[in-house]
């Protein structure tokens, strides 16, 4: 299983205020992936496919809302869940501790099936693949909205807190 995130150059940004009764982290996410999208590529493989069928503007804002919550489990021992739920992916991995390793299970909702159903990786390189995810995502946000990146929600966000 491999996750990562590749960003070229630095996109434009449009520059938007965010409403506290209507908008959230997902607003921010979903708004910095769209304009890192024509310069990004989110790459998700494993599980018998090369290539999951993800892209930046769509999935990527999915798996980053659910970033922290898997780093906090990984850094803690306990099992995470990565739900890709967007149309034409429809797929979860479940990340189970196993010693020193996590075992990675991916079921399907569609008639794509994993082979193998379990890929295991060691506890150490499942958390630098996914703070290597979160790390380039901040530097493209910092290079495109220093002040953005400085955002209460992007602060929570990044400390693995629900919003409050």
């Amino acid at each position: 299983m491999q996750i990562e995130l590749r960003v070229k150059g630095t996109p434009d940004f449009p520059s938007r205020t965010y409403d506290l009764n209507e908008d959230d982290v997902r607003s921010i996410l979903m708004d910095v992936c769209r304009a890192i999208g024509p310069r990004g590529e989110f790459v998700v493989s494993g599980f018998g496919q090369e290539r999951w069928p993800v892209d930046v503007e769509t999935d990527l804002p999915v798996f980053l809302e659910q970033l922290p919550s898997a780093l906090r489990a990984v850094s803690e021992g306990v099992t995470a869940d990565l739900d890709f739920y967007e149309q034409g992916i429809e797929r979860s991995i479940v990340l189970e501790p196993a010693n020193d390793k996590y075992m990675a299970t991916c079921t399907s909702r569609t008639d794509w099936q994993p082979t193998p159903v379990v890929e295991e990786m060691l506890v150490q390189e499942l958390e630098e693949m996914l703070l290597a995810v979160r790390e380039e995502f901040m530097l493209a946000l910092v290079s495109m909205a220093p002040d953005l990146a400085r955002h209460p929600w992007i602060r929570q966000w990044l400390k693995g807190l629900d919003e409050e």
